[in-house]
């Protein structure tokens, strides 16, 4: 059924009341701890380096978000406007009550006590010339400012590698509504609860938006900021000393994410080099993503991605309200983050049989709040999230045996995860 223009405001209500209720600021409290360390004998930290204990956690970014200036400054946050230059820098992240370490007690608060921009990139688009034979040849300025930039941001990246023993990146992408300081804690307290291995960098771009229309504003800057993200990975596969690369996404974040990775394996096939080693993007997790099916099987599934990545899972969740209203203002039959197995056509479960390195997981679980959107705070969600990424199992694996099996591929995960059979 088509959506009338009538019902246009009360999406936009809707969705408006979405935002509200996420909240944005730069003070929270830390998601629940995740089932894996409170249900089994994992230990949530294995050795760190000194620099990596405490309370305190040092969480690079990458944003082309227009900087929020004071006076004579650096920049010391971001808005939601855009801005045609990428930056990298590191926000300082505190969590309270001394509880850096602590498996037990209290959600302690998470707080952001600094931001400071490290390197600013040059504007997009490059100027350029065309050479012989149509080579595209950025101006000799121009490259050399880009030369000595991503030189810094080098850097930054070996000096945060060398300590931690797990030489790999954790790239956060998020959906919108979000702003910058909420970008940055949820991802640092993600990363803490992976034990603080590898280097967990937020990609914020220009989201959260202000009005009725943020959606469809915040929807076109992420279309905008594709660019940027596709050069922020471009230059971390091309960085000899990362070894692997591991994707989150979140809503619209999904399609922002997949966009920019569609782009670079064309670009890599078109030089006749496999992308999965060029790009070494071990783990994709899409959470709740806020896609089209039918979008997503010609534009992903009919590029042949899947082979592109180590591994690729991908979130559902029947109940989730905010993807049924995007459902209705976009008139899409079927969004990625709500489809269950019921749902796919043959053509679409033939695909999902011959993908071994993909995994859907249903979420019926009574997380997710009013919306049912953020479920990926529920411990048990968290927690198989975590399994994934830092111990590297497979649904039935080690401590991901609480899955339940729906077809070949397909796992249910619901409140009764950890009393599942576990044999």
């Amino acid at each position: 059924m088509k959506t009338s223009s009538t019902n246009l405001p009360r999406i936009s209500l809707f969705l408006a009341l979405l935002v509200l209720l996420s909240g944005c600021s730069t003070t929270r409290t830390m998601i629940p701890i995740p089932s894996l360390y409170t249900e089994t004998a994992t230990p949530l930290f294995d050795e760190l380096a000194p620099a990596l204990k405490g309370n305190r956690l040092s969480i690079l970014y990458a944003t082309d978000r227009l900087p929020e200036q004071q006076k004579s400054e650096k920049p010391t946050s971001y808005g939601s406007q855009r801005s045609p230059s990428g930056a990298l820098g590191v926000a300082e992240v505190r969590i309270e009550n001394g509880a850096a370490q602590s498996k037990q007690g209290a959600r302690p608060a998470i707080v952001i006590e600094s931001v400071e921009e490290l390197v600013r990139f040059p504007a997009t688009p490059y100027l350029y010339r065309v050479g012989d034979r149509g080579r595209i040849e950025i101006e000799p300025g121009v490259a050399a400012e880009l030369e000595q930039t991503k030189a810094q941001a080098r850097e930054e990246i070996l000096k945060r590698l060398a300590l931690t023993p797990r030489k790999e990146v954790f790239l956060d992408v998020h959906g919108v509504g979000t702003a910058f300081d909420d970008a940055v804690l949820s991802l640092a307290e993600f990363w803490h609860f992976m034990g603080r291995e590898g280097i967990p960098i937020a990609y914020t771009w220009p989201a959260g938006s202000k009005g009725l229309i943020f959606y469809t504003v915040d929807r076109e800057s992420g279309e905008f900021t594709v660019l940027h993200l596709k050069q922020l990975l471009r230059f971390l596969a091309e960085t000899p000393e990362i070894e692997r690369i591991h994707i989150t996404a979140h809503s619209r974040g999904t399609d922002v994410a997949l966009t920019a990775l569609r782009e670079l394996v064309i670009e890599a096939r078109a030089k006749g080099l496999d992308p999965r080693k060029v790009l070494k993007i071990e783990n994709l997790v899409l959470a709740a993503a806020d896609m089209d099916v039918e979008v997503e099987m010609q534009r992903v599934v009919g590029e042949a991605m899947g082979p592109a990545f180590g591994r690729v899972t991908i979130y559902t969740n029947a109940e989730d309200r905010a993807l049924a209203v995007a459902k209705s203002l976009f008139s899409s039959r079927q969004r990625l983050g709500t489809l269950t197995p019921s749902e796919l056509t043959e053509r679409q479960r033939e695909f999902v049989r011959r993908s071994a390195n993909l995994d859907v997981i249903v979420y019926q679980g009574s997380g997710g709040g009013f919306f049912k959107h953020g479920y990926y705070d529920d411990p048990a969600v968290s927690s198989d999230v975590v399994m994934l990424l830092r111990y590297g199992w497979r649904p039935g694996e080690g401590e991901r045996r609480g899955l339940e099996r729906l077809e070949e591929n397909i796992w249910r995960l619901d409140d009764a995860y950890w009393a599942n059979d576990r044999r």
